[in-house]
């Protein structure tokens, strides 16, 4: 690379360094990077990567070299890159790292719930009650390794999604024989290396350009912004008071963005985790926020405990008091704890969680983290990027137009002509062009073949004309008349234009798009000029990207050669639209979203104008038609409340402007549909207020760029697809493995279902357990023996709970899946202090009878068993039914009917409680006895009595709080 060399000689980098910024120059033998790495903050940490960046950003180009001597334009030697690969370390996303298994048993294991059992097991252990001990740390063990076997499962099929693929970069090595261009693993690339860059390379780390021959880049992943980017190298010192802005410059090209066209060469600044794309990586090894789940089971753990600690004292000194054995009322206290917890409850989120996760995966879904299933059933609002999620991150074509906005196929035609025939490296733009006319099911060169054309010359597309210009002949005709076609950016093609096309006469409907006889162009007036320009900022704030598109006849000469002094005298033709289309089934998926009640946010690092235009087509925003007002994107960008989209769109500008005053910052943040031009920061920001507002809220991202991590992070489920960033896939919570919409309104209803089975049974095995407090106080205040053994009530709760386990097969009533749902604390305590009570008064109905019609009074009467058997019948019979009254508000078995592994669950366990006083050597290990026959007259009658008690209680329950689950 000889001219590398010459470019930057010690004469040239004299000549040029005092244009640069007063610099101290290093030590001569240095050979490591200006930065060294070290542990900081977040913001000093994008501070010191923008000062790094800009220290070789803004000087010329020429002077780069003059401030790290030990780098060298023609490349470093081996030894050099050795000793700089010794400080620094492999050139290694912060993405990629070890599977912490131990780290995610850890997490199964640290559970709310599994914390209350053992403790309750090591106080049953402690007190010699080893069989209630085994039985509670069974529910903890089998919950515990549910939940880490499925998570490990679904984490090793995501870290196998990301693992990285070796790439290769083409790296400058200055050797004995000169500079060579040689291949190496992107690992190995060290900051002071130059690579070489062409179409399609990815930049292994944060670099400055030191040579560009028209080359633009795609950094969708970093902004959002699907149109690719112009770059160059810098030529002229700072201005004063100038700044590099990381994300939009001339010279920078930040890692894990790519070459689009040209090629060129680069000097490599930072690599692995000093690079910007780490320092947002590096904000995932952060412990992340409590999501809805882990609060609302936090707080309801809470109220377990709380009322363990009121009522099993008040037991414990009633018991006492009257039966004056205080060792036996501990025991009983003990029992009345654990009957008060739903020892099932781990179990029963679990296999809930396990369910919908196996169901997913059905539809090729990845459920890394396990409660995220469950998170998104509480989702309220979605807020999603636009590019390659709502979008197909495409460049397509959308309209072709005349200079007034009328359709006109004769854009299309000249453009498809130029794109085709132009040599060069063909942009998305051009693609798209050529794309749209091979595929349209309508022929456009009715008449004249699209690929008949001659191509006479060239003028390849560079950066600072913006323009592409072909000279072509007829088809068939006579060689010598040529058609020179351009097309570029509308302002430089307007430019170069002296008069325009008329789309209005017959004749130019005809397929030569080259017949520009006087009759068939008119002068181009200040006036028509000003309408163009009008068209195209009408279409640029309907989010279209334009391009101009002008020709003119001229005469071929033999060996002629044209050049951009040809390109004048234009005749203006029209525009081509271009867009990032929406997915194919985008619309549909936020009608369903919307229609289970779940809000949709657009969050984006793209332009206000495109991000708006993607709203209105999904309907999120109101169309131009339908509202009253039209807003053009300087009036977005001036004010958060812009009158043509109704305060809807907000930019990362106004949301900086709007930090120190918090009610309007939340006010914009509650009311604004589009977030658009946000830095990784402001997203995460964004989505951390929107979980803050209305006493806070569940928030989804869904995302798949490196801009995206950190707001996928801090929501309470993070979604992203197989095709995103490895840093994207690594933060999510969920990862698509197709890119289908869709599956997250199905995701959403599994939530709904998954939180609508688990709360239906707290609430059904708290309001039992509670209404069960109650008997036992009475029965402790008035009876001279324990009602029931404690062993009897573990095995009646045991039934009770075993009966629950088919809860995650039940069905949902369609009216609890319209709305997000989360775990209520209140609600909860709710339920449990109103229906739980209801129990009672049939269980003293048991005492009654015990006490009056068998005459079991006394603690030393011979039938103080029978008693104790017929409370544990009733108990079980009315809790096991009464299920099938508590799982709905509706009239069960009619208006409502539970599941077939419900209905058989609860009939079977039903049974077996029956059985159990008949079944020798267990009876007796329980103490129970057969009932007398009279008294199954007595439990039908209060199991139905119960059942219409219930009811009516839950129907005046839904009148007074309008809701029952």
């Amino acid at each position: 690379m000889p001219f590398l060399a010459n470019f930057f000689s010690p004469r040239s980098l004299a000549n040029l360094e005092k244009h640069g910024p007063d610099i101290a120059t290093p030590d001569s033998q240095s050979t490591k990077s200006p930065v060294p790495p070290q542990a900081i903050a977040k913001e000093e940490q994008e501070q010191l990567i923008c000062a790094t960046l800009s220290r070789f950003a803004q000087v010329p180009v020429s002077a780069i070299f003059v401030l790290e001597p030990g780098w060298n334009p023609t490349g470093l030697t081996d030894d050099q890159a050795s000793e700089i690969l010794k400080t620094h370390g492999p050139n290694t996303p912060v993405a990629e790292r070890r599977l912490a298994a131990l780290r995610m048993f850890w997490g199964a294991i640290v559970n709310p719930f599994n914390i209350l059992l053992t403790i309750l097991a090591i106080v049953n252990a402690a007190t010699g009650q080893l069989s209630t001990f085994v039985v509670m740390m069974a529910m903890v063990v089998a919950s515990t390794g549910l939940r880490y076997w499925q998570e490990l499962k679904s984490t090793i099929q995501a870290v196998n999604l990301i693992k990285s693929v070796t790439t290769n970069t083409r790296v400058l090595r200055y050797r004995s024989s000169g500079p060579e261009e040689v291949e190496t693993d992107q690992r190995s690339v060290v900051p002071g290396d130059i690579i070489a860059v062409t179409s399609g390379d990815v930049f292994p780390g944060d670099c400055v350009l030191i040579t560009a021959e028209a080359i633009t880049i795609t950094q969708a992943s970093l902004t959002g912004e699907v149109m690719p980017i112009e770059k160059t190298v810098r030529l002229a010192a700072p201005r004063p008071g100038e700044t590099l802005n990381l994300l939009h410059n001339d010279n920078v090209c930040l890692a894990g963005t790519s070459v689009v066209t040209g090629n060129g060469h680069a000097l490599v600044v930072s690599t692995g985790k000093d690079t910007y794309m780490a320092s947002i990586a590096s904000e995932l090894s952060k412990r992340r926020p409590e999501n809805a789940t882990q609060i609302g089971i936090r707080k309801v753990s809470y109220v377990l405990m709380g009322f363990m600690a009121v009522m099993a004292p008040i037991v414990l000194i009633v018991q006492g008091a009257v039966s004056k054995n205080w060792k036996g009322a501990v025991m009983f206290a003990i029992a009345v704890a654990v009957g008060i917890t739903p020892e099932m409850l781990p179990m029963i989120v679990t296999s809930n969680l396990a369910l919908s996760a196996v169901r997913v995966a059905r539809k090729k879904v990845i459920v890394k983290r396990f409660d995220a299933i469950q998170n998104l059933g509480a989702v309220q609002i979605l807020c999603s990027d636009k590019t390659g999620t709502l979008t197909a991150d495409l460049v397509r074509i959308s309209m072709s137009t005349t200079g007034t906005g009328e359709p006109s196929q004769l854009p299309i035609k000249l453009a498809y002509i130029n794109s085709s025939l132009q040599t060069g490296s063909r942009s998305p733009i051009d693609h798209a062009i050529v794309d749209f006319v091979d595929q349209s099911e309508q022929d456009i060169f009715t008449d004249i073949p699209g690929d008949g054309w001659i191509k006479q010359g060239e003028v390849p597309f560079d950066s600072s004309r913006r323009l592409l210009s072909v000279l072509v002949s007829r088809p068939g005709g006579d060689s010598s008349e040529g058609l020179l076609i351009t097309k570029g950016a509308v302002e430089e093609v307007l430019d170069l234009c002296v008069s325009t096309y008329n789309h209005q006469l017959p004749s130019s409907n005809v397929s030569e798009p080259f017949a520009l006889s006087p009759s068939m162009a008119s002068i181009l007036t200040a006036h028509e000029r000003q309408q163009i320009l009008d068209t195209a900022q009408r279409l640029n704030e309907d989010g279209l990207r334009l391009v101009a598109v002008a020709c003119r006849e001229q005469l071929i000469k033999p060996f002629m050669t044209i050049s951009p002094s040809d390109e004048n005298e234009l005749t203006f033709v029209g525009f081509i639209g271009l867009l990032d289309p929406l997915k194919p089934d985008a619309t549909q998926a936020i009608k369903d979203l919307a229609a289970l009640n779940v809000q949709v946010r657009i969050l984006t690092g793209d332009a206000p104008a495109v991000a708006a235009k993607v709203a209105r087509d999904l309907g999120l925003i109101p169309s131009r038609q339908q509202s009253s007002t039209t807003v053009n994107e300087k009036d977005v960008e001036a004010s958060p409340s812009s009158n043509g989209d109704e305060g809807l769109i907000l930019t990362g500008v106004q949301l900086a402007a709007l930090a120190d005053d918090q009610d309007a910052y939340k006010d914009a943040i509650d009311r604004c549909i589009i977030f658009a031009k946000l830095s990784p920061y402001q997203k995460l920001e964004v989505v951390k207020a929107l979980r803050a507002g209305h006493g806070g809220r569940a928030v989804a991202f869904l995302g798949d760029g490196v801009n995206d991590a950190l707001a996928i992070r801090g929501a309470d489920v993070g979604i992203s697809v197989d095709s995103g960033t490895e840093i994207a896939k690594e933060a999510a919570d969920v990862i698509l493995l197709e890119k289908n919409l869709a599956v997250v309104a199905d995701g959403v209803m599994e939530g709904r279902i998954t939180l609508m089975n688990t709360l239906k049974y707290i609430k059904m095995a708290t309001s039992s357990n509670f209404g069960n407090i109650f008997s036992l106080l009475v029965a402790s205040a008035w009876l001279p023996y324990q009602p029931m053994l404690p062993i009897q009530i573990l095995v009646q709760n045991l039934l009770y709970d075993f009966s629950q386990a088919s809860i995650p097969w039940d069905n949902v009533d369609p009216e609890y899946l319209v709305a997000p749902k989360t775990w209520g604390a209140k609600s909860i305590i709710r339920f449990m202090v109103c229906i739980g009570p209801f129990s009672s008064p049939f269980d003293i109905i048991t005492f009654f009878i015990n006490w009056f019609h068998y005459g079991i009074r006394t603690l030393h009467n011979p039938r103080v068993d029978l008693a104790q058997t017929n409370w544990f019948l009733e108990g079980s019979l009315t809790q096991l039914l009464i299920i099938h009254f508590l799982r709905t508000g509706k009239l069960p078995f009619i208006q409502s009917r539970a599941s077939i592994p419900v209905f058989c669950t609860t009939f079977g366990i039903a049974g077996i409680a029956i059985a159990i006083p008949y079944i020798p050597k267990i009876n007796t290990a329980l103490k129970l006895t057969p009932p007398d026959p009279l008294f199954y007259a007595y439990l039908l009658g209060m199991i139905a009595g119960y059942a219409l008690v219930v009811h009516i209680a839950k129907t005046l329950y839904q009148l007074a709080f309008k809701e029952w689950l």
